[in-house]
């Protein structure tokens, strides 16, 4: 039964949240994979207000197609949660498309 709940954490969509420096957003994560799961999608579910990420131009409903140049889908869950698992003061870059497609860079700092 334990294995069963640990496969559907694993395949299952996730939020991932500040633990470490402060972000500034959430995002929805959805990850595929049992030994080596990787990140198959991540959209953005809220913003901070007058956050970095925020002056970044992020904003709710756009997806994160890549966390410090390690493109979505295909990036391993674990390097991606070690990009976002930064101090704060230090920046995560992260490549965004809006829901007409348009691509562009946010730096955020984490606070």
């Amino acid at each position: 039964m334990r294995v069963v709940a640990l496969f559907l954490a694993i395949v299952s969509s996730y939020t991932i949240a500040a633990e470490h420096g402060e972000k500034g957003f959430k995002m929805d994560v959805n990850v595929s994979g049992f030994f080596s799961p990787e990140v198959t999608k991540a959209t953005i579910i809220s913003v901070v207000k007058n956050s970095s990420a925020e002056k970044s131009g992020i904003v709710v409903g756009d997806d994160v197609i890549a966390i410090d140049g390690c493109e979505i889908p295909g990036c391993s869950a674990s390097k991606a949660k070690k990009s976002l698992q930064k101090n704060a003061g230090e920046i995560v870059v992260l490549t965004m498309k809006n829901p007409e497609g348009k691509t562009y860079l946010a730096s955020v700092t984490l606070q």
